[in-house]
């Protein structure tokens, strides 16, 4: 049996152990285990009633209380060796071990041998692996009801390219996968736990179906499970509660009488005693609101937010809003930080100039998150089209809108074998954490984007494609990790992240229309509460043909600039347009033209496309100075993505001479 006592109550024991472990080894699918994730977490204390000091515990002790009543319960580590639940079973080991003899003495007439066994009972056991584990072997042989817990599991079983395996590391894998197969290990009921933080640190041979050895991921806890423990820490247990309301109407009562004042004094001050047993709760504001805090410390775990209140603890401050936020982002990104970037969103869809058609689509998915319809919640989106065209914004403004975590990925990708994968782990380990979640992957095509490009890395793109691929096709995400993809040439990535599924929507988005250059020139006022004499934007719009949302953005802060040098209080229109004449588009004309007939032809729906398109297409046609840009009009055309005016177009077989 995995729970031995039967006070244990079983819905306090966490889901990945009754569903991933107990379930798998009852049934007698697996006796060796595989834990990755939040190894470090906080889990509830199967025996918190008795033990109300403690409603919370660290895994292994856990792990202690779960194993109590087992014959052999070991915990073994590189760096200090084996350790044991209770003295007892060490005494056990060693004996079985061989270490020492049955009896642990020797016969006195012979000094020798007494010497011997002295010694032999003074000898440590030994903590190397390649030492230890055949030891250890030994027990799970010829015991019952063994449990074998490895920390740091990856420092004996490290997950590498076979050539640099040493013999030893080799033995180590063969000897984890000969446990696995052992038909003797299930029928005594003996189980091992081999702990790790990434399970792509194990070596691949162990997670394997045919290894027989069942990996497990430990999750950052759910957003219910971070409310019952914030209840925790600000209320107390039900106990702690009922304990306070009692003195609470005790001390009322004492007010009102005037007779035995002695005895409600004396009661309430058995009470207090009592409270003493529980631990303390941490105080919060008048105005605290629980699930507010549950939606901003997502993606943390308990300890760290235990660590939270402890540092306002600290401080001597109460823990609001603001102070959870900025520690949520110092520990995140201190965790997460070499793999993506964690941002809290300033701006919304009222933020954005222009680009009306994607705000409106923005709000459709922002109706359906707020709805709870999830089936309308796409599962990723790719926005396509030149530089500073409002990708970014877009991504932000939804993450806020929506109220969800926004992170930005990082490249994973790295020159040390094995960290790319580990990297990759890490990645989706964070977005499964901090879900629900906006996910930015900026300059797709620029990743793990063709699987058929040539890449001469012994399979590492494949393996992190295939991580990808995985993660972004699993239905339970929906609603809860938005990934949106954001490049300049939709061309280079990979089809299959296109496809729907894992690309539900692809947008267009192209450079400005007078008509939305005028209200971005607005927005970008207001939102650097830049003061401006200008009330009319629109003769500006005209002068910035050919300019992005950004280009506007870096011209107003320009303007800016300018009238500050010349002492003005507020931007006028002579520093406007020394702005505008002063500025230099960063991109060449052919590189957008391609850009923005590249985002047309991967569209997915035509009426996200801007308005404005086909006199776009019919500009870039005139200008045609991208190589095969004609036959990609022709493209746009047969497949009825823009219809253009025909009367205006040249001939079929005059482009096809120009090109």
């Amino acid at each position: 049996m995995m729970v031995a006592k039967e006070s244990v109550v079983g819905p306090v024991i966490p889901e990945w152990f009754t569903e991933g472990i107990a379930s798998r080894f009852k049934a007698g699918i697996s006796s060796v285990f595989i834990l990755h994730g939040d190894i470090t977490c906080l889990v509830p204390n199967p025996y918190a009633d008795s033990e109300i000091q403690w409603p919370y515990v660290p895994l292994n002790e856990f792990l202690s209380r779960v194993f109590d009543e087992r014959e052999m319960v070991i915990f073994y580590n590189i760096a200090s060796g084996p350790r044991f639940l209770k003295p007892e079973m060490e005494n056990t080991f060693r004996k079985i071990a061989e270490l020492e003899k049955e009896d642990g003495s020797a016969d006195g007439s012979d000094p020798v041998a007494a010497a011997k066994a002295g010694l032999a009972a003074k000898r440590p056991t030994p903590r190397e692996p390649e030492l230890c584990l055949p030891l250890i072997e030994k027990v799970l042989k010829k015991m019952e009801n063994v449990a074998v817990i490895v920390e740091s599991a990856h420092f004996v079983a490290s997950e590498s390219n076979g050539p640099s395996l040493t013999p030893n590391e080799r033995t180590h894998i063969e000897r984890f996968r000969n446990w696995a197969q052992d038909s003797g290990m299930k029928k005594r009921r003996n189980i091992v736990l081999l702990f790790t933080d990434l399970a792509s640190k194990i070596s691949g041979e162990l997670r394997q179906s045919s290894s027989r050895i069942s990996t497990v991921f430990i999750p950052k806890p759910t957003p219910e499970e971070c409310k019952r423990y914030l209840e925790r820490l600000t209320k107390g247990s039900s106990q702690f509660q009922e304990i306070e309301n009692q003195i609470k109407i005790l001390v009322k009562k004492l007010k009102r009488t005037k007779r035995e004042k002695a005895e409600i004094e004396e009661e309430i001050s058995n009470l207090t005693e009592q409270l003493k047993d529980f631990p303390s709760i941490f105080p919060v504001p008048d105005d605290f609101d629980i699930d507010v805090f549950v939606n901003a410390t997502q993606g943390m775990s308990l300890r760290q937010i235990l660590e939270i209140f402890r540092l306002s603890r600290q401080k001597e401050q109460m823990v609001d809003l603001f102070f959870v936020k900025a520690k949520k982002a110092e520990i995140l990104n201190s965790e997460y930080g070499d793999v993506m970037e964690i941002i809290d969103p300033d701006w919304g869809l009222e933020d954005i100039g222009g680009l009306e058609k994607p705000k409106m689509y923005f709000r459709e998915v922002l109706s359906a998150i707020k709805k709870g319809e999830i089936r309308s919640v796409p599962q990723g989106i790719t926005l396509m089209g030149p530089p500073g065209t409002g990708k970014t914004a877009l991504v932000e403004a939804l993450a806020k809108g929506a109220g969800y975590n926004f992170v930005k990925m990082k490249n994973a990708r790295s020159m040390w074998v094995g960290q790319s994968e580990e990297r990759t782990e890490r990645q989706i380990q964070g977005l499964w954490a901090l879900a629900p979640v906006v996910v930015m992957n900026d300059e797709a095509d620029l990743g793990e984007a063709n699987r058929d490009a040539p890449k001469g890395d012994s399979g590492v793109s494949e393996r992190i494609m295939q991580s990808w691929m995985k993660f972004l096709s699993d239905p339970k995400i929906q609603g809860k990790v938005i990934v949106i993809n954001c490049t300049n040439r939709p061309d280079r990535m990979d089809a299959a992240m296109k496809r729907s599924g894992r690309s539900d929507d692809r947008i267009a988005l192209l450079m400005p229309s007078v008509e939305e250059r005028d209200p971005i020139f607005v927005v970008m006022f207001k939102k650097y509460k830049i003061k401006t004499s200008i009330k009319d934007f629109r003769p500006y719009a005209k002068l910035t043909d050919g300019i992005s949302g950004a280009d506007i953005r870096k011209i107003v802060l320009d303007a800016f600039k300018f009238s500050a040098l010349s002492s003005k209080k507020e931007v006028d229109d002579a520093s406007l347009q020394e702005a505008i004449a002063d500025f230099i588009p960063s991109a060449s004309q052919a590189e957008i033209d391609l850009m923005t007939l590249l985002a047309i032809s991967e569209s997915s729906s035509r009426r996200l496309l801007p308005p404005n398109s086909k006199e776009i297409i019919q500009q870039i046609r005139k200008r045609n100075i991208v190589p095969g840009c004609l036959e990609l009009i022709d493209q746009i055309e047969a497949r009825n993505i823009v219809k253009l005016d025909l009367e205006v177009d040249l001939p079929i077989e005059v482009r096809k001479i120009m090109n």
